[in-house]
């Protein structure tokens, strides 16, 4: 696994890929099945249940539950290894779902930012889900596993920005990324977690927000004690569905990452290790609805807090810190209704998100953005996205900001090039990048690689 991560892969320019993609778009791709970005994570049992469902933080389990066989051609596959001589389809018999993804990004500022040379990174995740309703005949039970491995140089110390404009940007390391067990009590009433994991797959997430490459368009950059990619923590969730529109979630999680250790590289030794007092805390409430019987749509609150003991900009100390958050995700408009499995169409999300300017560097956040999934006639798994995030930066004179806040406005397309693999040209315009008066506003071009095998 590592020696694949750290394959350096051909770095095409940036400008060239992205006439090939042009080119490119020209074919369709025949059944074709989009790629979930690393904000995305599916990590619920098969039970059909309104309420939260996880954003679409990594690739690996967004794949259909098909098969194909070595006679149909290989463009077709639905992973690029297909059912490996009937396998993969024999272990998902027996309940065991193996997947794996490789993502590359190769970006460059084209104008402005830091540094004007051009920078990539990848990721490697590979995962595997037991289900124990079909293994040990154990109802609404799910094990899951993820290593992940990364490499590339750190992005944000080429463009200077604080949102991070690459999503999958973290320091260079392999490690056991998420290991827990999740089981669903009363039918569809009671969900419980308990295990290392990515808290934004659970809270904070928006599943229209999940294409984008900015890592403000995953979750609110408010919530900057969230153990999250690249460093997931132990915790325990519970979650209840008292109606087939409400529900309600908290989560308990090792708070330690706030204090500079690497909970991601620590395996499932990240909650009694330390101070027992470093605990993140976070709850959050949605109401999930269909407008018209064909929209469906949700809006959520979530507050946070954490318990450490943080440094105030002003050189004093804090007992522990708060915040809270808004979401909400829509469908606007499906081009085949009556389809449920036909995702083409028009989708939006917005979010918002408050800290205490007074120790976190980002104190009020507000972003959203729009996706259109088959815009163009015969492209129907291809998605356009345009969207905007604006963080406001603490005013504390510690904090040392020149400026008082960044923007930035992200485009791209993702071409599904066949089921298995996809490119994604994406165009940031980064203005007041960081906070700095001396950083000119940057606009970085990124192509994004996704191949699932």
């Amino acid at each position: 696994m590592i020696a694949l991560v750290r394959a350096r892969l051909l770095r095409p320019s940036v400008a060239a890929a992205w006439l090939f993609t042009i080119f490119a778009s020209t074919t369709p791709a025949t059944g074709s099945q989009p790629i979930a970005d690393v904000n995305d994570d599916d990590d619920f049992p098969p039970i059909d249940l309104p309420g939260p469902r996880r954003g679409e933080r990594t690739p690996k389990e967004n794949v259909p539950p098909t098969h194909v066989t070595i006679t149909e051609p290989f463009y077709t596959w639905d992973r690029a290894l297909g059912d490996l001589f009937g396998v993969r389809k024999s272990l998902e018999d027996m309940g065991i779902s193996i997947d794996a993804a490789l993502i590359y990004d190769s970006s460059s500022a084209w104008v402005g930012g830091l540094h004007s040379r051009s920078t990539s990174r990848a990721l490697l995740d590979v995962g595997a889900t037991i289900d124990f309703d079909k293994m040990f005949d154990i109802a609404g039970g799910t094990f899951f596993i993820d290593f992940q491995g990364q490499n590339g140089r750190d992005s944000t110390a080429e463009v200077g920005d604080i949102q991070g404009f690459s999503n999958i940007d973290a320091p260079n390391r392999a490690q056991l990324n998420e290991i827990w067990y999740e089981q669903w009590f009363l039918g569809d009433l009671f969900r419980v977690k308990v295990g290392k994991l990515d808290a934004n797959g659970e809270f904070a997430y928006v599943d229209h927000g999940g294409e984008f490459i900015n890592s403000s368009m995953g979750f609110s950059p408010t919530i900057f004690t969230l153990p999250t990619y690249p460093d997931p923590a132990f915790s325990v969730n519970v979650f209840a569905y008292p109606t087939d529109w409400l529900y309600v979630g908290f989560g308990v999680y090792d708070g330690s990452g706030a204090q500079g250790v690497a909970t991601g590289q620590r395996g499932v030794r990240t909650f009694f290790s330390h101070n027992a007092g470093e605990l993140f805390l976070i709850g959050e409430v949605g109401v999930v609805y269909d407008l018209f019987d064909h929209l469906p749509g949700r809006v959520a609150f979530g507050a946070w807090g954490h318990t450490a003991d943080f440094t105030r900009f002003d050189g004093g100390t804090e007992d522990g810190t708060t915040g809270f958050y808004l979401l909400a995700d829509q469908a606007i408009w499906r081009e085949n209704p009556d389809n449920d499995e036909d995702e083409q169409g028009l989708s939006a999300f917005l979010q918002a998100g408050w800290a205490d300017g007074a120790v976190s560097e980002i104190d009020t956040h507000i972003g959203g953005g729009a996706t259109w999934t088959g815009l163009i006639p015969g492209r129907d798994d291809d998605i356009l996205g345009l969207g905007a995030t604006w963080v406001s930066l603490s005013d504390e004179p510690g904090a040392g900001f020149t400026k008082n806040s960044e923007l930035t406005f992200e485009w791209f397309y993702r071409l599904q090039l066949t089921p298995a693999l996809a490119i994604k040209p994406d165009l940031q315009w980064i203005v007041d990048p960081g906070g700095d008066a001396s950083v000119n506003d940057a606009v970085v071009g990124t192509l994004r690689v996704e191949f699932v095998f």
